[in-house]
Parts: C-alpha cells; sequence; structure tokens
C-alpha cells in the first residue's frame, strides 16, 4: 500500500475551551485512492466495522452482515454489496463530465474531504479511531470506526480495555501513515471518564 505524503503528524482540532479533542490525518481524495482504501478496509475488516453518514441529526451505525461480495466501480460511483444488501458512494471521477449541467450536479457529490482519525477525551487520551470523507458542502458522506478498545461488538462499552482492539488502528496507521504504534494509544480510561477534564 503506498502511504500519504505528510501524513505522520496529524492535524489538531481543538474545542471551545482550547483544548484537543481530535487528531486527523488528511487523505488524498481521488478516485483511485478511495477506491483502494475503501476496498482494502472492507475487505480486510468487514466484522470490524461499524460505519455509516454522521450528520447533524442522525448518526447511522451499521455493521457489514458477512464479508463483501461485491466491491465494483461504475462510473463516479463505488458499490459495496453483501450478498443483496448494498451501498453507494460517489467516490468521483479523475476527469469532469463532458455534459455541463451534469458535471455541476456531480460537484456537489463528490468527496472534497477525508482524513483518518482519532478522537480525544476530556483528558487528552484517545477514546475511538476511523475514517471520515465529507463532500464539498461538508456533510458527512461516510465515516467507519475502526475496532474500539472500549467497545464490544453489539455497541456494548466495557469497563477494562481491550487493547488488542488497536490492531486494527495500528495496522493502517503503518500502512497509509507509516506511524509506529504509538503508547498514547493506550492512554484513555474508556468513555465513563470522556467528560472529566
Amino acid at each position: 500500500m503506498a502511504r500519504w505524503n505528510g501524513g505522520r503528524k496529524p492535524v489538531i482540532e481543538r474545542n471551545e475551551a482550547g483544548k484537543p479533542n481530535v487528531h486527523r490525518w488528511p487523505m488524498p481524495v481521488d478516485p483511485d485512492t478511495l477506491h483502494d482504501f475503501l476496498a482494502d478496509i472492507f475487505q480486510c475488516y468487514w466484522d470490524q466495522l461499524v460505519f455509516g453518514p454522521a450528520v447533524n441529526g442522525a448518526a447511522y451505525e451499521w455493521t457489514c452482515p458477512c464479508a463483501p461480495d461485491l466491491i465494483e466501480r461504475d462510473g463516479e460511483f463505488l458499490t459495496i454489496g453483501f450478498n443483496g444488501p448494498h451501498f453507494h458512494l460517489c467516490i468521483g471521477s479523475s476527469a469532469p463530465d463532458p455534459d455541463p449541467a451534469r458535471e455541476a450536479r456531480m460537484q456537489g457529490l463528490r468527496p472534497a474531504y477525508a482524513s483518518l482519525y482519532r478522537t480525544l477525551d476530556g483528558r487528552g487520551a484517545p477514546t475511538s479511531w476511523g475514517f471520515e470523507m465529507r463532500n464539498a458542502a461538508g456533510v458527512s458522506m461516510l465515516t467507519i470506526y475502526f475496532a474500539n478498545p472500549f467497545v464490544l461488538p453489539g455497541d456494548q462499552l466495557v469497563g477494562q480495555p481491550d487493547w488488542s482492539r488497536l490492531l486494527m488502528w495500528r495496522d493502517i496507521a503503518y500502512r497509509y501513515l507509516g506511524r509506529e504504534p504509538e503508547a498514547f494509544d493506550q492512554t484513555s480510561k474508556g468513555f465513563a471518564h470522556y467528560a472529566a477534564a
């Protein structure tokens, strides 16, 4: 897998009080990169993903019912299917559409921003890891929540973290960002302490 240039240091987002609350590693949004990345993630980690759009007023958190049997690119759309259930996601085109009206419509649907991220608790320690993609209007197209040491399948919070559930993040961070495993990822006490400052 190709590593993204400049991916070693995160962009740090801060809350209203000025405390860091998200680390982001922006990634390219060209169709080939998005296709390869999403195909890799869904093929390798389908049984550990929670995914869907997260928009104002709603967050869809779906799981894959089985390994994908369809990962297909048709024009500007990527389809990922699971023996029937499936979703379509605009990943864009490497060339503008020759029809100006269609090109104008498609510009608003294409991804404009994507990143790998980890969110931080009130003490500045990581509590979740994942991928996010937004369109030109800043609307969520897809959020993928990676396996989490504080959450069991079925969205059950745990008291004692299972740090082996960081293997997915560490693999992706190494292959795509060139980041070695960090002890920092094991510094949070979980969601029960999220609001603590």
